[in-house]
Parts: C-alpha cells; sequence; structure tokens
C-alpha cells in the first residue's frame, strides 16, 4: 500500500514538472491552426520580408505620378491629344495660347483675353469694345483707330493708313505723321492785326506764341515771325533755316513749300490764306521787313525796329494771298514774291504777321 502511494506521488511530481517547464511550444501549433498572427506572436524583420514582397512601393509611386497630371475625373490631361470630360479641345503638342486650342484646353474664342494668330487682331478680354483704339467685341478686330486709312475728324487731322509716319503724300496736302497729324512746319497769318509798335523782334514773336496757344497749336513756344529789323533778320535768327524735306503747310495740310528753302528759292505754292485759326483771309497786308531770300529789306524803314506805331514812319509789307490763282495777277504775286514784299506801310497801320514753327520736331518710330 505505501509502495503505491509513493509511486503515485511520483507521478504526480512529473506531469507538474512538464506543463510548467516550456509552455511555449504548445503556441505555434494554435497560431498555425488561425492562419494569422496573435498578439503574442508580432512579425520579425525576417518575416515580413517574405510575407510582404518589395513590390508595394513602386506601386504606389506609379499611382502618385499619375494623379499629379490628371486634371479631369477621367484621368485624362490637358495637353495629351485625348480630349477628357472637361476638356473643350485637346492638339497634344499644338495647344497655345496663341491657337485654337488654349493652353488650358478651351477653344479660342473673342473675349478671353488671348489673340488668336490670323483669327484675331487684338483681345483686351472684358476691356473690348467700339470706341476709338479699341479692340471690337464682335469679332477681335481693331477698331477705330490712327492708321486705318480713314479719317476719324474726332480723333485725327489725317489718316493715309500705311503712309502714315513716311513723308510720302499723294496729293497737295502734307503727308500725315504716326499719330495722325500733319507732317510739316506750319505757316500761318496772325488774325489779329498790329500797329507798328510791336515790342521789336522778340515781341512779335511773343504775339505768335499767343496766337498759337490760342489755337491749341503744338510747338506753341517755338514760333518766330517772319520779320526783320535793322540788323536781324529769318534767316539769321531761325534756328531750323535748312530743314530739308519738312515741308511748310498752312493750317488745314495745304502745302505751301517743300521746305523752307523752297519757300525762300521759288516762293509759296499757294497763298498763305489760313489764320491760326484755319479762318481764310485773302489780299490782307503782313508786317515783313524781309526780302524773298529772308534777308533784311530795308536798314532804314521798319518802324523803329519795331517800337514805334508812328505815321510819319514805315516799313514794308505782304500780300498774303489772292482769291484767284491764276492770271497776271496771280503770275506777278508769285514772280515778285509779293507775300512778302510788295510795298511800304505807314507804322500806325494795321497789318497780320506771318508765323513759322521753328522748333519742329522730326518723329521717329517706336
Amino acid at each position: 500500500m505505501a509502495r503505491n502511494t509513493a509511486l503515485v506521488a511520483l507521478l504526480v511530481m512529473s506531469l507538474g514538472t512538464a506543463c510548467t517547464d516550456d509552455p511555449l511550444p504548445s503556441m505555434p501549433a494554435t497560431g498555425s491552426g488561425s492562419g494569422s498572427p496573435t498578439s503574442f506572436d508580432p512579425p520579425s524583420s525576417s518575416s515580413t520580408t517574405s510575407e510582404h514582397p518589395t513590390t508595394t512601393e513602386p506601386t504606389t509611386s506609379s499611382t502618385t505620378s499619375t494623379g499629379d497630371l490628371s486634371t479631369g475625373p477621367d484621368g485624362s490631361v490637358c495637353g495629351d491629344g485625348i480630349v477628357g470630360d472637361d476638356e473643350q479641345c485637346d492638339l497634344g503638342d499644338a495647344n497655345a495660347n496663341t491657337g485654337a486650342c488654349t493652353l488650358e484646353c478651351k477653344h479660342a474664342s473673342c473675349g478671353d483675353g488671348l489673340v488668336h494668330e490670323g483669327v484675331e487682331q487684338c483681345d483686351f478680354g472684358l476691356g473690348n469694345d467700339d470706341s476709338y483704339n479699341g479692340c471690337r467685341p464682335l469679332d477681335c478686330q481693331y477698331g477705330p483707330r490712327c492708321g486705318d486709312g480713314v479719317l476719324d475728324v474726332e480723333h485725327e487731322i489725317c489718316d493715309r493708313g500705311e503712309l502714315n509716319g513716311t513723308g510720302v503724300t499723294d496729293d497737295e496736302f502734307a503727308p500725315c505723321s504716326l499719330m495722325c497729324g500733319y507732317f510739316g512746319r506750319l505757316l500761318f497769318m496772325t488774325s489779329q492785326k498790329f500797329d507798328g509798335d510791336l515790342g521789336g523782334v522778340s515781341g512779335a514773336d511773343l504775339k505768335c506764341h499767343a496766337a498759337a496757344s490760342a489755337a491749341g497749336l503744338p510747338n506753341a513756344n517755338k514760333y518766330r515771325a517772319w520779320l526783320s529789323d535793322n540788323f536781324q533778320s529769318p534767316e539769321t535768327r531761325f534756328d531750323q533755316w535748312d530743314l530739308p524735306g519738312v515741308p511748310v503747310i498752312l493750317t488745314g495740310g495745304l502745302i505751301v513749300a517743300d521746305d523752307l528753302l523752297d519757300l525762300v528759292d521759288n516762293g509759296p505754292h499757294t497763298g498763305i490764306a489760313r489764320t491760326e485759326f484755319g479762318e481764310a483771309l485773302f489780299k490782307e497786308r503782313v508786317w515783313t521787313n524781309t526780302s524773298a531770300f529772308g534777308e533784311i529789306f530795308s536798314i532804314d524803314d521798319h518802324c523803329d525796329n519795331w517800337l514805334a506805331a508812328d505815321g510819319l514812319l514805315q516799313a514794308r509789307s505782304g500780300i498774303n494771298a489772292l482769291v484767284v490763282e491764276d492770271g497776271p495777277e496771280w503770275d506777278s504775286w508769285r514772280a515778285e514774291r509779293w507775300w512778302t514784299s510788295f510795298a511800304g506801310l505807314t507804322c500806325s497801320a494795321f497789318a497780320h504777321l506771318y508765323c513759322i514753327d521753328d522748333g519742329f520736331v522730326l518723329e521717329q518710330e517706336d
């Protein structure tokens, strides 16, 4: 009996030792049966590598790259040559903001602020309008503007289209400037008359300035009177005595001479019949004391150097124009240079002045 009891005790002790010495060997069997790791079985680096191959990273990179290029819900890309759901057009590499399909894959249209070459002349976007120098909103063509060859009397003095700025004219009127004004040195007769007390030659120049300014003429303070005293004349005091190729013109654009030297050498082509305001006057007397060649006519008769309105003194005067530019009188007016030297006039009388632009600026195209 005692022996049996001892055997039972020994058996119990052996079983206890087997259950407590190494419990882990039973764990894999449980994990293997479920097919998934437990909280006690975190994957090692080696097991991760074997169970999750390195194809994951390249796959993620490829997906990101495609997403960055896509501009439409269907994955289309503007510029790929395929018209996507949110694109109006796509010509691939031919997309251009100057072409039929823009860089945003939209059809070129008047008002988009982009100029479609060969189709539109201009496009100011929301600024398109039909005003002068505007861009027509209907077809994106230029509206009325300087250089279109059509005279817009509210904004232009002349417009010869492509001839503007070339110095070329096809009639008796002056060439057009790049700004659609007349190209030439303006010569006018003052609308106002003065006695012989002009305040000297410099005083006469100031009267020309005032007249030009009142009429809104350019270079108003650069005009000089065609006038001589006993020691100076237009030939000696004009800054632009020799300015070849610049015609001398009247208000209204009519050409008087090809240039100032032509006026002196050959006389005016036509009468100087326009005032600073464009009024036409004929057979008016003009103070000059100047010969046909722009020189002093008399060193004695000049109204005391244009400082005296004395009836006992006199000075040379001219006749500005004739009504009929034909016949013997007209021939004499031209040949004998009556425009600048016709006859003496008492200094108490009233006469006009000739004024010429002496600060002409040759325009340059940008």
